[in-house]
């Protein structure tokens, strides 16, 4: 029998164990032992004029500034494929567009063997145990309304049909804003109606959602929470006060800009995914406007990131949940005489790339080592102990650099738009080869704009010999497309 000392000891040690156990914010320290949660926030069309590329002083996103010092940030970070459709096809099934032959938007999922047959991302956490849901862009909008229809997901919001929530909106003027004419209607800017805030718009929907479920605390453990923010991809159109944080006055042109910059480039690259909207932009006295609107709706994603972030860290899984948030490719203003994100110069190809993970990366903490957003599967696989889907994924495992971001790393980052034009990344250099055989290299230590180009120089065979061992040996001919619905014909 037990004495009233042994009892009160008893009851001092329970209560001491529960206490260490959870924090006054009820945040569970003993769940470091389950499975890690995964929060995966993806960005459309986001360059690096963040505070933390450091692509454009003027932008302001001190959210995800804030994330970067939470984590490790990969600086020289490349997309799989310069477009949304290839990019996310890309991350979400761990192959290449070379192997699958997915190089287009246009390029389809469900008709392609290769890409069918996968394992996709969702699906993966879902045969790991985890529970999966999402809301906003995470696949290419036809991928996932037309094709996939929520394959993988256990929910998804607005549903498993459709990625992204409607917008409640409207304009004081009539469109387009911008007043130019001969721009397809997609590419417009400008401010909503004063009565629109973000709760109206598709993003602000889906970072409510997201941080509904966190907050909310009954989420179903271990869990993949997927949100796609779609801003700041066109049309930019953002509440006024973001137009308001960026007095047109006040912008100034892109720094990487050069009026002769295509002088010393020829071949596939001077058409290669050139609609011409710069130059009818520029003509309309209209650059300084749509760079304007291009970081009004940055600092909009950034306020929506930052939503989500801040109520993850007030919830219970703060503790125990990878953050990883990236952008799909990245977007040119100007440079290379391009309005666009088709092409394989860094601008287009260089994203954002963000990871927070518990008790691996360090707060504030920089990785400058060549990476693709391929590495995404792999190294999730490897952060939660799952073991990956056989002979399927193509990137690289992160988790070495993240413990050591000066590790001893050979590799190079690899970029391909249509059939056989591929952008290889070093450390240091840019080599692009195009399908006509013609090429490009980049001295990143002398020329971060990428305005002189190096390729007929002898002096750099070497460098471009080296280079072209990251050209795939295998090239896989352009897979099976869809037919675009009319309201995709829309949209870019």
């Amino acid at each position: 029998m037990k004495t009233k000392t042994q009892i009160t000891i008893l009851f001092l040690a329970v209560t001491l164990l529960c206490v260490v156990g959870k924090t006054s914010e009820g945040k569970d320290f003993g769940r470091r032992d389950a499975k890690p949660n995964v929060l995966f926030i993806a960005i459309d069309d986001l360059n690096d004029w963040t505070n933390m590329l450091n692509g454009n002083p003027q932008a302001r996103t001190p959210n995800l500034e804030k994330l970067a010092s939470q984590g490790m940030v990969f600086t020289n970070a490349q997309c799989a494929a310069p477009a949304c459709g290839p990019s996310r096809a890309a991350i979400m099934s761990g192959i290449r567009p070379s192997t699958s032959g997915n190089y287009i938007n246009r390029a389809s999922i469900i008709h392609n063997p290769i890409l069918n047959n996968s394992v996709l991302l969702p699906e993966f956490f879902q045969q790991n145990g985890y529970y999966v849901c999402g809301a906003g862009k995470l696949f290419h909008g036809a991928h996932f309304n037309g094709e996939l229809k929520g394959r993988g997901f256990d929910e998804y919001y607005p549903s498993k049909n459709q990625d992204l929530p409607r917008p409640d909106v409207k304009f004081s003027s009539p469109l387009p804003l911008s007043g130019i004419k001969g721009l397809p209607k997609y590419t417009d800017w400008g401010p909503f109606h004063p009565d629109v805030t973000t709760e109206n718009t598709p993003d602000g929907k889906t970072a409510k959602w997201a941080a509904d479920k966190l907050v909310g605390g009954e989420l179903k453990e271990p869990f993949f929470l997927g949100a796609g923010i779609y801003l700041p991809h066109l049309p930019n159109y953002a509440p006024q006060k973001y137009f308001d944080m960026f007095p047109l006055e006040d912008i100034k042109l892109p720094e990487g800009y050069k009026e002769d910059d295509l002088d010393d480039i020829s071949g596939v690259a001077l058409t290669m995914g050139h609609p011409g909207w710069f130059k009818k932009i520029v003509d309309a006295g209209q650059w300084k406007p749509a760079i304007r609107a291009y970081l009004a709706c940055t600092a909009m994603v950034d306020d929506q990131i930052g939503r989500i972030l801040g109520a993850l860290e007030k919830s219970k899984y703060a503790d125990n949940t990878i953050i990883v948030l990236w952008s799909d490719h990245g977007w040119q203003l100007g440079e290379k005489e391009r309005w666009t994100k088709f092409a394989l110069w860094e601008r287009a190809t260089r994203v954002n790339f963000v990871w927070v993970v518990p008790d691996v990366t360090k707060p504030g903490s920089v990785c400058d080592k060549p990476v693709n957003l391929l590495d995404i599967y792999p190294t999730l696989a490897s952060l939660t102990g799952s073991k990956p889907p056989e002979k399927q994924l193509e990137g690289n495992d992160l988790s070495v650099l993240m413990r050591n971001p000066v590790a001893s790393w050979d590799k190079t980052s690899l970029t391909a738009y249509e059939y056989k034009n591929y952008s290889i990344r070093s450390e240091r250099y840019r080599y692009i080869t195009y399908s006509d055989g013609t090429e490009e290299l980049y001295d990143h230590e002398k020329d971060k704009w990428e305005w002189d180009n190096l390729a007929g120089n002898p002096e750099y065979a070497h460098i471009i010999k080296e280079m072209r061992k990251g050209i795939p040996d295998h090239q896989e001919p352009p897979g099976a497309g869809y037919k675009p619905s009319p309201k995709e014909l829309d949209e870019y």
